[in-house]
């Protein structure tokens, strides 16, 4: 699962590294949350690729409002193919959300204690998304997307036992172009390398949505705690 993630990569060097012409107004997001609007890269009509600000949470577009649960904002890759939310954008809508990295609570009993996962050299990475447009009352669009997730590997099941997948950067183009077969989509959702991201402790800060600051994403120590 990922439920809060930081995407603090300045507009002009989010451009160039996905090759975009777009700039979009991007401030740094340390601790961005469902519902929330965030950047996701996709293919636009024209063959480009395009940098979007995006609601994560996906809503369909046969979907007249969102589920009583609120938005989608995972998909988990097992079902994405066949699961009627999820299969229309896996067909024909995905999209790369660039993340610093990711927040997740390990628990023990009652106490839940919040892990920040990134790589060690601290680079951006992409996650596998899909997207959707929807038509709201009013003729407003709405782009919304999610987070295709798959299971973790043994290192960091102690965290959670699901994992964002991590779509590698020879594979971009794959995963974002329209005519990718769905064998080699399929092979993409897998967990990351060993030892491609690390997990260290931050402090409760991040546990409230409001505090969006460089705080969220401080250590408790100045040692990484685990290698997932």
């Amino acid at each position: 699962m990922c439920g809060r993630y930081a995407i603090t990569l300045p507009a002009e060097a989010m451009a160039n590294m996905y090759g975009s012409l777009d700039r979009p107004n991007l401030a740094p997001r340390y601790n961005v949350a469902p519902s929330q609007f965030a950047p996701m890269v996709a293919i636009g009509k024209a063959g480009d690729t395009r940098i979007i600000m995006a609601r994560w949470g996906l809503r369909p577009a046969w979907m007249a409002k969102d589920p009583p649960t609120g938005p989608l904002f995972n998909a988990r890759g097992e079902t994405v193919a066949d699961k009627p939310a999820f299969r229309g954008a896996f067909a024909r809508k995905r999209c790369l959300i660039p993340a610093d990295g990711f927040y997740e609570w390990k628990r023990d009993g009652k106490l839940r204690t919040p892990h920040f996962i990134a790589q060690p050299s601290k680079e951006p990475v992409a996650f596998a998304g899909l997207w959707e447009a929807a038509s709201l009352e009013g003729g407003e669009i709405l782009i919304s997307m999610a987070i295709v997730t798959t299971a973790a590997d043994d290192s960091f099941r102690p965290l959670h036992d699901r994992f964002p997948v991590v779509v590698q950067q020879p594979d971009w183009r794959d995963w974002l172009a329209h005519d990718t077969p769905a064998s080699t989509l399929q092979s993409l959702i897998a967990p990351p390398p060993a030892d491609f991201m690390v997990a260290y402790q931050v402090s409760d800060h991040v546990n409230k949505v409001a505090h969006d600051d460089p705080n969220c994403l401080v250590p408790l120590d100045n040692e990484l705690l685990s290698a997932v």
